[in-house]
């Protein structure tokens, strides 16, 4: 009686302790959308391996990690949290069990309600958010056709989450920093739109492999006193540049949000004071396959502006940007021009008419610079 009972429940169910626990240092939540071609190849397990090995490891560091995930098999979602069992091996212990209504992980109110279970059923003086799925940035669609499957983080069961939604779900303030081990998401837009709920942001201007952050080698540097996120970046970056051929690609951005707005007022200044566009032909463009209207932030701006602004973009520049690297080719298709390589993307107005180019008018970026 009471197991027909517990199957008519539709709401989530804490199975996790009741007992308040003190703060620790820092909760890393990991939200893992795979509930598409990546968990059908397995990329999720094979980053959970990579945490249950640095967990083995004792790479913690005083920090709680957990994760919320649904596969591309899974009927219910999960908050587990992953720890070294008394064996010393690392165990999933689940939290947190979900209503698993098809495309429920990629709405505001369910990212919002994992939020907030993680930061009651883990507490500490510092938290961190990974994102974990596919991604196309801001953009709805990285071919511009209007039939194209669409998506801006995550896909869940074929349904996605747009930038906004993204932003809606996280409390302002909530994160210390947000790292979106995701494709495309390293574009001003996305870090513009997110500057409230986090003080970092981590974001790839271009496509990645599937297998994304290498979590055994980064946990460490995510987990020390002080987060390094850089050092997180660079563990990746040799990751992927010691492969050979199109393996060989991984790009990244550590943005300081506390600077955004100042960046974007410049940039304001350069729309509003510059007679001509540059020739887009010149532009570093980030895209793949063919279709292009993610270029290179700085060169964009840079090319527009007089000296004066120009030198004023710099110094910003040089205050939100700490950290941006590139392997030398994405996918042997883009070559990555180390002296035009900003680490962030931009969307230039025009270029993708139609679905994009709408969607482009409704984020905060567009309204304060245009």
């Amino acid at each position: 009686m009471l197991c027909v009972i517990s199957l008519l429940i539709t709401s989530c169910q804490q199975d996790g302790p009741d007992t308040p626990e003190a703060p620790v240092k820092r909760t890393i939540l990991v939200y893992m959308v795979a509930s598409n071609s990546l968990g059908v190849n397995r990329r999720d397990q094979m980053d959970l391996d990579e945490m249950d090995r640095a967990v083995e490891h004792g790479e913690l560091n005083g920090c709680r990690l957990l994760v919320y995930r649904i596969g591309p098999d899974d009927d219910i979602p999960l908050l587990f949290e992953i720890k070294k069992g008394w064996r010393g091996t690392a165990e999933h212990q689940t939290l947190v069990t979900y209503d698993g209504t098809k495309g429920a992980s990629v709405t505001a109110a369910r990212m919002s309600q994992v939020i907030a279970d993680a930061k009651r059923l883990a507490p500490a003086r510092d938290y961190g958010l990974i994102l974990w799925s596919h991604g196309t940035g801001w953009a709805p669609s990285l071919t511009t056709r209007a039939a194209a499957p669409r998506r801006v983080f995550g896909e869940d069961n074929g349904s996605t989450m747009a930038l906004d939604q993204l932003a809606a779900a996280i409390p302002v303030g909530a994160f210390s920093w947000i790292y979106a081990d995701v494709c495309y998401m390293g574009c001003v837009e996305v870090a513009y739109q997110l500057r409230s709920r986090c003080r970092y942001f981590v974001g790839y201007p271009t496509e990645i492999p599937g297998r994304g952050m290498p979590y055994e080698l980064t946990l460490p540097y995510l987990c020390a006193d002080q987060a390094q996120l850089d050092k997180a970046c660079q563990e990746t970056f040799d990751y992927y540049d010691i492969q050979t051929g199109a393996n060989r690609t991984f790009s990244a951005v550590v943005v300081d949000c506390s600077y955004l707005d100042q960046l974007a007022s410049v940039c304001r200044l350069i729309q509003m004071s510059s007679p001509v566009q540059p020739s887009l032909s010149t532009l570093q463009c980030y895209n793949l396959n063919g279709y292009h209207f993610l270029y290179d932030f700085m060169q964009y701006y840079l090319e527009m502006a007089d000296m004066s602004l120009g030198a004023r973009m710099q110094d910003i520049y040089e205050k939100t940007v700490l950290y941006r690297i590139a392997t030398p080719m994405i996918f042997n298709k883009i070559m990555i021009d180390q002296e035009n390589f900003s680490g962030l993307s931009t969307y230039v107005l025009g270029t993708s008419p139609g679905v994009n180019d709408n969607y482009y008018r409704t984020l905060d970026w567009f309204h304060a610079v245009y």
